[in-house]
This record gives structure tokens, C-alpha cells and sequence, in this order.
């Protein structure tokens, strides 16, 4: 008996795959990890040979600032380079928005900021938009394009799920305007206008909404939010 030939797997028929990839999605709406592990690619501008990749979801401290996400309200995050932070909320807003009625506001100092560029993964916008249009057998699981769902320079939208991803400027105004369940303020801490945006998105947080304050290290208003100092305005 040749046990090499047998201890060889058998390959997988389309049908199995199509069972997996199922079973997959369905344990991914439910917990952003699952999300993470198997749905999320990114792009690496640093990796000519290879830079679409997948999301490396292992790593100890994406793990637990998904889990702090999951679990707080509020959270404010002074982030380095290489840290993967802007994609790992990308990524969250992405799954969030893939829930029903859910309306996620991505707030950065100029528009075109909080946009950015789909092709090189730049931006809040941009980078969930790449991963969004990567994600592994679309038209399976209910995501086609123009149908499911529909991308225009400053916005993803559900219409089946009545849900939106939205870009837009600094200010407290814009965010008073409109009632996101989600908010992800990205490097806020360069935002001369962040204290009136987070004033603005207090009623977000209160009413079981989120809001993230995610930025490189500058003094400013979202320097206090992450000092505390803001808590109490």
C-alpha cells in the first residue's frame, strides 16, 4: 500500500469550497476577528514582489485593540508607523457597515484625506474600499457591485442593508448634522477642529454608537481627549 498517495489531501470539490466560504462568512458577521482572518487583504506599497496580502489578524495587538473597540465606546489611540491601525479600522467600519442600519462617518482634516486612493489603499475611505473590492468570492456571498452595494468618490453604500460609509472634513458642524452610529476620526490629533467634532459626536457615543480617535503623535485637542482632559466638557 502506497501511504504517501494516501496521506496526501484530496482536493476540495467547488461545492465544498462554496460550503467553507459560507461557514466562513457567517462566523465573520459575527465576530470582526473571523472578519479579519479570512476576508481582510491589504496593500503593502513596501512589498513590489507581492503587495496585496492578507491581513496578518494574528498579530497580539491588533487582536486586543479589536477587542477594546468591540467592548468601549469610546477609544482614543496614539499610533507609530507600521502599526496597521488605519487599515485594521478600515477594516472594522467595513464590517460594521455590513451590518443593517449602520451609518459610519470617517472624519479626517481635509475630505480628500478622509477619501484617499482605492488603487494604493491611501486613506480611511480608500482603504476600505480595497478591501472591500477584495474580498474573496464576492458574488457568493451577496456583495455584488452596483447591486449590493455601490461605491462613489466619497462613500460606500448598502441600499439593501440600509447602510453607509461616509467620508468628510474636520468640524463639528458636519458630524451635528447627521446621526452616525460610527465615527472614526482619523489623525485627529492634526484636526484644529476635533474638539467641536468629538462635543458634536457625544451623543453618537451616548446613544450606543462608537467613536474612535486614531492619529500620530501632535499636541492638539485630540491629545486631550487621549489625556482625559476632554471627558468632562
Amino acid at each position: 500500500m502506497n501511504w504517501s498517495v494516501l496521506s496526501k489531501p484530496l482536493p476540495l470539490s467547488n461545492q465544498q469550497r462554496l460550503k467553507i466560504l459560507a461557514a466562513r462568512w457567517e462566523q465573520a458577521r459575527r465576530n470582526p476577528e473571523e472578519f479579519l482572518r479570512w476576508f481582510v487583504w491589504t496593500m503593502d506599497a513596501h512589498d513590489k514582489a507581492r503587495p496585496v496580502k492578507r491581513f496578518p489578524w494574528e498579530r497580539p495587538h491588533l487582536r486586543a485593540v479589536t477587542q477594546l473597540w468591540l467592548h468601549n465606546p469610546l477609544l482614543s489611540i496614539c499610533k507609530s508607523r507600521q502599526m496597521l491601525m488605519t487599515w485594521l479600522f478600515a477594516a472594522l467600519c467595513l464590517w460594521d457597515a455590513l451590518h443593517p442600519g449602520q451609518f459610519i462617518v470617517m472624519q479626517s482634516k481635509r475630505l480628500d484625506d478622509a477619501i484617499g486612493n482605492e488603487a494604493v489603499g491611501d486613506g480611511p475611505l480608500g482603504r476600505a474600499k480595497f478591501i472591500l473590492h477584495h474580498i474573496p468570492g464576492q458574488a457568493m456571498l451577496g456583495l455584488v457591485e452596483g447591486w449590493d452595494y455601490v461605491c462613489t468618490s466619497a462613500e460606500i453604500t448598502f441600499p439593501r442593508l440600509n447602510s453607509a460609509i461616509l467620508a468628510m472634513p474636520q468640524g463639528g458642524n458636519i458630524v451635528r448634522q447627521r446621526t452616525p452610529s460610527g465615527i472614526l476620526s482619523d489623525e485627529s490629533q492634526y484636526q484644529e477642529e476635533f474638539e467641536a467634532a468629538y462635543t458634536a459626536a457625544r451623543p453618537c457615543i451616548r446613544g450606543g454608537g462608537w467613536f474612535v480617535s486614531l492619529s500620530t503623535a501632535n499636541p492638539g485637542a485630540a491629545n486631550d481627549l487621549h489625556n482625559d482632559k476632554l471627558g468632562d466638557r
